[in-house]
């Protein structure tokens, strides 16, 4: 019992320092595994199968086909599962079993579950804040646009007694079209961004 709740432990402690499922899964299998009560541990992640065995025959179990609801234990098979995401499970197969076991093993898979949902969010926050950056960067280009034509646009009103007011008029107006365009493309980018903003 207690190499088992070592064991649930280290797992729940370092779990969290991995940066992929495969990486959580394989360490995982390779902790599980080395208890004396476990005959074999695997975890199928969308169609990705990670596992340890020490008793071969557990492979053929038909448990594996069906993915688990919520966590369960087959008495029969001394097989315990539950689901990790949605199409990710585990199921570890035990020498043997009572109910302190389960609920050590119940609560480390809670913990493998979250650490892995924990992971998809930052990952997704990472892909954010990379977009938003890089809208970051086309606002401060579009920003850059922008002071070409007001500079011409006030240039011209500065000077529109020695060129003409028709040509003054001229001037604003090219550069007031320009604008238009870089403020058009610019509400292009703030569709993006509320679209990131969203998720």
């Amino acid at each position: 019992m207690n190499d088992l709740l070592f064991t649930a432990f280290s797992i729940a402690s370092y779990i969290w320092l991995f940066d992929s499922r495969e990486k959580i899964f394989q360490f995982v299998c390779e902790e599980l595994i080395q208890l004396d009560i476990c005959r074999a541990v695997v975890v199928i992640d969308e169609g990705a199968e990670y596992y340890k065995v020490e008793d071969k025959e557990v492979l053929g179990c038909e448990f594996l086909k069906y993915q688990p609801k919520s966590f369960s234990f087959v008495e029969k098979e001394l097989l315990v599962s539950s689901p990790i995401l949605n199409n990710s499970a585990i199921y570890v197969f035990l020498k043997r079993c009572d109910e302190e076991i389960l609920q050590i093993f119940q609560d480390l898979f809670q913990v493998i579950r979250l650490a892995c949902e924990n992971l998809e969010f930052r990952k997704r926050r990472e892909e954010i804040i990379l977009a938003l950056k890089e809208i970051l960067v086309h606002f401060q280009f579009l920003a850059d646009k922008l002071r070409n034509p007001l500079a011409i646009i006030f240039g011209a009103l500065e000077i529109k007694d020695e060129i003409g007011v028709e040509k003054a008029c001229h001037f604003v107006n090219e550069g007031a079209e320009r604008i238009k365009k870089i403020l058009d493309e610019l509400s292009e980018w703030e569709k993006k961004f509320r679209r990131i903003s969203k998720t």
